[in-house]
């Protein structure tokens, strides 16, 4: 069984087409969502899906606590390596958790992972889940990806190679579409084989990420299901001003615990 990217910290975010200075002007744009749709500043903020969460690293930087929780133990022990005093990790699924901690000013949710939850059980546990997590009033910002129609596909269909570099190692990747059922709540099934170049010799990778059609319509119908949070905005492109039907590559769900 081949490995899977995400058991390389330092490479899986250059893989995904992550870019120098994305994380920072992110973590910029959330602080002025929360100032603008919150009464009281925000402290506490829980990371999830965090990886080794750079996210929580450049907010804990800037005085704010932060949790962090990822399934994955490689990308927990990765975060440790790099936390700091106001940054802690707990190993948790995503789709439904609790923690020992007092309640959140706000929730994250990053690098445009959540459609990777697929089932309609486990979006509404999970919404619950955020929601005994935050604090009434909280704020629960979502970053997703434009996602436009695409062709459904018989067959495993190549779609792109490219090449990219992580910390001076060559990667080779390449991206597949593969079928799906019509009646599937997903936008596309999503392979990624990434062959790194290490000095020591290759290692090839491969991981299948299914991703749910999201739209801010469909967030807000799942938000107001789970009995737990309204949508309240949704920004596209870290902007304030540009309109939803002009989005380029990403929008941000935001919603409030009720």
């Amino acid at each position: 069984m081949e490995p899977s990217i995400y058991q390389y910290p330092d490479v899986f975010r250059r893989a995904h087409l992550e870019s120098p200075g994305e994380i920072p002007a992110e973590v910029i744009f959330l602080q002025q969502v929360w100032q603008r749709h919150r009464k009281s500043p925000a402290r506490r903020i829980l990371d999830i899906a965090c990886g080794d969460s750079p996210h929580g690293r450049l907010l804990a930087g800037d005085g704010f606590e932060v949790v962090g929780i990822d399934r994955s133990p490689t990308m927990i022990a990765a975060g440790r390596r790099k936390a700091n005093p106001h940054l802690h990790f707990y190993r948790r699924s995503i789709e439904r958790f609790t923690l020992p901690e007092r309640a959140f000013d706000a929730a994250i949710f990053m690098s445009e992972t959540f459609p990777v939850i697929v089932e309609n059980a486990g979006l509404l546990s999970h919404l619950k889940s955020v929601g005994r997590a935050l604090k009434r009033g909280g704020l629960y910002c979502i970053d997703i990806d434009r996602q436009d129609p695409i062709a459904r596909v018989p067959n495993r269909t190549m779609w792109r190679e490219r090449t990219a570099r992580a910390g001076g190692v060559a990667l080779d990747i390449r991206e597949f579409h593969r079928p799906i059922a019509w009646h599937s709540p997903l936008h596309s099934i999503y392979e990624l084989e990434c062959t790194i170049n290490f000095p020591a010799g290759a290692v090839t990778t491969r991981d299948l990420i299914p991703v749910r059609y999201t739209t801010p319509a469909t967030l807000e119908l799942a938000a107001l299901a789970s009995g737990m949070f309204k949508m309240v905005a949704a920004y596209c492109d870290l902007s304030f001003t540009k309109p939803l039907d002009k989005c380029r590559y990403r929008w941000l769900g935001v919603l409030r615990r009720v």
